[in-house]
């Protein structure tokens, strides 16, 4: 985890703001504080002043990667060292590739149906600053994690791509959050209030909902299976 990720985590969580409400405040996806806060994504300058204004403290921005405990304070084991300003800036050929290629490819984390532990990642090419036609800072796969929609093909360790968006699109599979609980359902609308929930592990079972009631987090693109032998 980057030192300043976490420091923005450990911050916001003081302050009781949530992912969302910073995403929105600062101009940015939830998906791309996640991504900060986890280590995933080299926040940039800009942003981290509507972060540092939002919370109220000025966040390190001139170290990107957590020390050890036994390295001297403000300084990491180089690759290459730069002085500017009589400044000793650090550049690894890890954090030069990801900034090159950060324009061309973009990381999609696969996280667990919570979206609070990343499982591993995958990588797509960015073409007209879309990736595969959405804004690639609102992309995330979910791992399925029962068989509560093997009847619709979709079994546990299955890996599906979503689209992190509260609209409520009639007839597909939803991430949606209910008492607490992460659940992905197909969905259908009955009306401006209702929605119907499905799922299918034997046989389909329908669930009435008030929209009001539920809190959708994104909707399913597509599914990538898992290999089972």
């Amino acid at each position: 985890m980057s030192r300043v990720g976490n420091k923005i985590k450990e911050e916001r969580v003081k302050k009781g703001i949530t992912e969302k409400q910073m995403a929105r405040k600062c101009g940015v996806s939830p998906a791309y504080i996640m991504d900060v806060e986890n280590g995933n994504k080299i926040i940039n300058n800009e942003i981290l002043k509507k972060i540092s204004e939002l919370l109220g403290k000025d966040i390190e921005s001139g170290m990107l990667f957590e020390q050890s405990e036994s390295e001297p304070k403000n300084e990491i084991k180089p690759t290459k060292e730069i002085k500017i300003n009589e400044k000793r800036e650090v550049v690894t050929p890890l954090s030069q590739w990801e900034d090159a290629l950060s324009q061309v490819i973009k990381k999609v984390p696969v996280f667990d149906i919570g979206m609070k532990n990343i499982k591993g990642d995958k990588f797509f090419p960015i073409m007209n600053k879309k990736v595969e036609g959405f804004n690639p800072d609102k992309l995330a796969y979910i791992e399925v994690p029962d068989d509560s929609l093997k009847g619709f093909c979709i079994e546990k360790g299955d890996i599906m791509l979503m689209y992190l968006n509260q609209e409520i699109v009639h007839d597909s599979f939803t991430l949606i959050k209910e008492n607490d609980q992460f659940k992905i359902r197909k969905v259908k609308k009955i009306d401006a209030n209702k929605i119907r929930l499905l799922s299918n592990q034997y046989d389909i079972k329908n669930e009435e909902k008030r929209i009001k009631d539920i809190k959708i987090i994104a909707r399913g693109i597509r599914v990538e299976k898992t290999l089972k032998f």
